[in-house]
């Protein structure tokens, strides 16, 4: 088997299992989807090894060689388990000494293996490349509408039906709110984040058309790619409405603090809208949290803070396809879905 692989041939590769050797902070700043951490060094031997480096080369080769030794006959015995049903890939951050070191041991034992050329540097920028020439050539469909009126659970259960969703919330692990990052417990960067979106944008290439959830630029501390967000500016938009009782219902679910700490976030991000709301607004809302007035305290951001921003699920800001009374979120989902599916039949058929 020949040692190096491209980019492309690896992603491409049947029963592929991709073993990041990196240690596990660099394993944790971007990954191939996937990807199994299997680290050479652990993060204080990578620090020590970087500053010898420095000083010495020869003597960090060393320093290096007497970290490794030792984990080498459990680093390979996990590679030949996993090679049993998958062909592992190797990579390290620019296909260099790490993932070359392992593969020579295995190799040497007649463990089929590859390294992927370039290593995790090669693929991000497989990846931007891809974003930088894609062409979103099907129709997409932009579930907009205001704070509560259960966007991202009305595109659930479109996916629940088979629909082909873009849950881009999900890859960022924020909701793009203000208090988005409350109850996800991972953060999500932007190196993962594009790579999980091409992942299920390879998975839907062949759908009719997407279906995603109303979002800005920015979500969270992510961007989405530009020819995403040209088409989510352009395309169908789909207005789901609900009264302002069922949205702070469904808010209550989502955001009611349950620990001090969680608690402490929401005062944080309060804290944060002073500059927007003014300084006694944000005691008043202090106030309410302290009391644990959550119904009220909702309401009240949904009104005078979350409503104000969301101009694009306003009629007159934008040309909506379809409304929708998304308290009930399964019929609503239905809803869409028949409308989402006769707009696309008729498109095809050139009907009108």
């Amino acid at each position: 088997m020949s040692g190096k692989i491209p980019v492309k041939e690896a992603l491409e590769l049947p029963g592929a299992v991709f073993i990041d050797v990196r240690s596990p902070y660099e394993y944790r700043q971007g990954s191939i989807p996937g990807s199994l951490n299997i680290p050479l060094f652990n993060d204080e031997e990578r620090e020590i090894i970087g500053i010898a480096y420095k000083e010495n080369e020869q003597q960090a080769r060393f320093k290096g060689l007497s970290f490794a030794t030792p984990k080498l006959p459990d680093i390979i015995k996990k590679i030949k388990k996993l090679s049993h049903n998958k062909t592992p890939v190797l990579y390290c951050w620019r296909g260099g000494m790490r993932s070359q070191s392992i593969y020579t041991v295995l190799e040497m034992l007649d463990i089929p293996a590859y390294r992927l050329e370039g290593g995790y540097k090669s693929f991000r920028r497989f990846i931007l490349a891809q974003f930088s020439s894609y062409e979103l050539k099907k129709p997409v469909f932009v579930l907009n509408g205001l704070t509560g009126t259960g966007k991202t659970e009305v595109l659930h259960i479109l996916a629940e039906m088979g629909c082909p969703c873009l849950d881009l919330e999900g890859l960022a692990c924020h909701r793009g709110s203000l208090f988005g990052h409350l109850g996800f417990k991972e953060v999500r960067y932007q190196k993962d984040f594009d790579a999980l979106l091409w992942n299920r944008l390879e998975e839907l290439k062949n759908a009719g058309y997407l279906i995603v959830e109303g979002e800005g630029k920015r979500i969270g501390s992510v961007y989405v790619p530009d020819f995403l967000f040209r088409a989510m500016q352009e395309d169908n938009h789909i207005l789901l409405t609900a009264p302002l009782e069922k949205r702070v219902e469904r808010l209550l679910k989502e955001y009611t603090p349950s620990t001090d700490s969680e608690k402490e976030k929401v005062r944080e991000a309060i804290f944060s809208l002073r500059k927007y709301l003014g300084t006694k607004t944000v005691e008043h809302f202090f106030s309410l949290l302290r009391e644990e007035k959550y119904g009220e305290l909702v309401g009240q951001l949904c009104q005078l803070y979350y409503d104000r921003l969301y101009s694009e699920s306003k009629p007159e800001k934008t040309n909506f396809v379809l409304t929708v009374d998304s308290s009930d979120t399964r019929k609503a989902a239905e809803q869409v879905k028949e409308f989402v599916h006769k707009t696309v039949k008729e498109r095809v058929y050139g009907r009108t």
